[in-house]
């Protein structure tokens, strides 16, 4: 094998690792998300909260994803999670959804302005279900 070739087998090697290494990182994030939001849904004040909240979140929500989906998007809905951390003043934090870690990146970042209903504490993590073409 010729020294490029062998560069060349080891960088693809390198970037197979590290996306492996990325998935699961995503995966263990989905996972912490998942159980904080299953958590704060199985208390009175996150029932209370999901009840008074749950319709506006999941309209401004829709909004967010709008402006991550791809042009033109798909024909067939795909359903997902996705998990929100607001804050107690209701700013969004961070977003993640087991689809992919891109999603959830340009997820968070079109959240960032929005006003969300105020959390009944800071890291306060809630569920989303959504359908969109991807």
């Amino acid at each position: 094998m010729r020294p490029l070739s062998k560069v060349l087998v080891s960088l693809a090697a390198i970037l197979a690792a590290c996306q492996a290494l990325a998935q699961e990182d995503l995966a263990a994030r989905v996972k912490t998300a998942h159980e904080a939001a299953s958590i704060n849904a199985a208390t009175a004040a996150g029932r209370e909260w999901l009840k008074r909240n749950s319709s506006v979140t999941d309209k401004l929500m829709i909004i967010v994803l709008n402006k991550c989906l791809p042009d033109p998007p798909g024909d067939i809905p795909t359903v997902f999670s996705v998990y929100l951390r607001l804050s107690r003043a209701g700013r969004a934090s961070e977003i993640v959804t087991e689809l992919d870690d891109a999603l959830g990146k340009c997820m968070t970042t079109g959240a960032r302005n929005t006003p969300f209903p105020e959390a009944p504490r800071d890291d306060y993590w809630i569920q989303v279900n959504m359908a969109a073409p991807l």
